[in-house]
C-alpha cells in the first residue's frame, strides 16, 4: 500500500480516490509481474515502476508473448515487449528479467477441474 501511496504503481486500478477497483487481464498480468519483481528482491517503488511500464506495454501490445525488464549498458531502464518467442531482442541485454506472458495467463486462469464434474 505504501508503494501505491508514494505514486510508485500508478497503473493499479482504484489508485485514484473514488475510482473502481476492478482488475482486467492486463492489470492482473502487471500485478503478477510486480509480485515476481518483489520476490526477486526489487524494492516496492522500483517493482511498481517496472510493473507500470509492463502494463503500458501490454496495453499497447495485448498480443505480446513476452515482456522483459532490462538494464541497458548506460544504466538506463527498458521494458521490451515481444511477439515472437523465437528471437527475443531482450536476450541481447545482459541484465534482464524475462516474463512469458502466455504462461502467466495460464497460471491466472481459474481452475475448472472441480466445477465440471457430472452429478452422480
Amino acid at each position: 500500500m505504501s508503494t501505491v501511496m508514494a505514486g510508485g504503481y500508478p497503473c493499479l486500478p482504484g489508485v485514484a480516490p473514488g475510482s473502481p477497483r476492478r482488475f482486467g487481464e492486463t492489470d492482473l498480468l502487471a500485478l503478477y509481474i510486480y509480485g515476481r519483481l518483489l520476490a526477486f528482491g526489487f524494492g516496492g517503488l522500483r517493482a511498481g515502476e517496472y510493473a507500470s511500464r509492463a502494463h503500458a506495454g501490454l496495453t499497447a501490445e495485448p498480443r505480446a508473448n513476452s515482456i522483459s525488464t532490462a538494464l541497458t549498458s548506460d544504466g538506463g531502464k527498458r521494458v521490451v515487449i515481444e511477439q515472437d518467442l523465437q528471437r527475443p531482442a531482450a536476450a541481447m541485454l545482459p541484465e534482464r528479467i524475462h516474463f512469458d506472458i502466455p504462461a502467466i495467463r495460464r497460471q491466472l486462469q481459474p481452475s475448472v477441474a472441480g466445477s465440471t464434474a457430472e452429478p452422480a
